[in-house]
């Protein structure tokens, strides 16, 4: 493959070009290894189902660099440019050019961080590839603190909401469309639950200082089998983006209170969200260090799951977050290589 060195804005562009949509992450998997390798990484690799683990010693890595290879479905009216300033395309914000930064930084930091690319982290929560290497890094790694390199605008986002999904089934009585009196028309059932759900769609919180949004919403609808047949029920997906300080149990049973009067919910899944955790003297060394804006982190991100193993991590990376999945995602070059120097300070200042 690549055995020259290739500057992060290069760099950020190959990966963006290796296609990685969640399943299909081989390629770019054995572009990176491929990679490091002939550009003299000196440090060791282990692969696996979830992804690959980077790192120049077990004993010694102790920050986790966390990253995820696969991107969102790429869509017809993608833009794919570049230009003096920003470069456009699928996974360009989220997050190929973060994985440009982790690849980089390898390279160049050579003392105690350890680098995690892994799988499906766009896919279902419970496919995830860091859920696979976790065990991995726990026994036999001594990490103390993660940088999980999302999108945040260079701003360092602590902790994340937790995220659910549950399946509403409205009933009714299917008949033919011409005598709607002999059925039930569920979509006429809605009434009520669309004034909750725009009452309840976004309340604001504070934790340790730090602005949060708990946020509720119908994302999918379906029903019905023809044109002229009302529909015997009809289905919806509801996503609760619940606060780190409810439990997921709390979370669950919120969302049965509030919606089983309106029909039948089925939890599907679910992960908790993470505390900001801002007196970890982790946290705190990163802050003062890199001297970045703090704000909280407005989704769900696998912080969620070094805070369950009780290690401290911060949300940090190159790319607006708004631009994540949309058809004109691009980042910043400017953005790509100030991640890359903070990322850099801090490292140097751990020592």
């Amino acid at each position: 493959m690549w055995s020259r060195r290739l500057n992060l804005e290069q760099l950020t562009e190959t990966l963006i070009d290796i296609e990685s949509v969640t399943g299909n992450e081989q390629e770019v998997l054995t572009f990176i290894e491929d990679y490091l390798t002939k550009n003299k990484f000196s440090g060791e690799i282990i692969k696996n189902d979830g992804g690959l683990i980077a790192y120049h010693s077990k004993t010694n890595s102790k920050v986790a660099l966390v990253g995820h290879v696969d991107t969102v479905p790429i869509v017809d009216d993608q833009e794919r440019l570049s230009d003096s300033e920003k470069i456009s395309g699928r996974g360009a914000v989220d997050m190929k050019s973060g994985i440009a930064v982790m690849m980089n930084t390898l390279l160049d930091e050579k003392s105690n961080e350890v680098a995690i690319f892994y799988t499906a982290e766009e896919g279902p929560i419970k496919e995830n590839g860091l859920e696979i290497l976790m065990p991995t890094l726990l026994s036999e790694f001594n990490i103390e603190f993660a940088i999980i390199m999302e999108p945040t605008n260079l701003e360092c986002q602590l902790g994340c909401l937790g995220t659910l999904n549950a399946e509403l089934k409205i009933n009714g009585k299917s008949s033919h469309s011409a005598r709607p009196w002999i059925g039930d028309n569920p979509i006429l059932k809605m009434n009520e639950l669309l004034e909750f759900l725009k009452e309840n769609e976004v309340k604001e919180h504070k934790i340790e200082g730090l602005d949060f949004k708990e946020v509720i919403s119908a994302t999918k609808i379906k029903g019905g089998i023809a044109n002229n047949v009302l529909p015997s029920d009809i289905k919806l997906n509801i996503n609760y983006r619940f606060l780190p300080t409810l439990s997921n149990n709390e979370a669950k049973n919120y969302i049965m209170e509030s919606l089983g009067k309106f029909g039948e919910v089925e939890i599907g899944d679910i992960a908790n969200g993470a505390m900001p955790n801002l007196e970890s003297k982790h946290v705190q060394a990163f802050i003062d260090s890199t001297k970045v804006t703090t704000k909280s982190k407005q989704a769900w991100t696998d912080i969620a799951r070094f805070s369950k193993e009780k290690i401290p991590a911060v949300n940090f990376g190159p790319g607006d977050p708004l631009l994540a999945h949309t058809s004109n995602e691009f980042v910043n070059k400017n953005q790509i290589l100030e991640s890359y120097k903070l990322l850099l300070t801090y490292l140097k200042s751990y020592r």
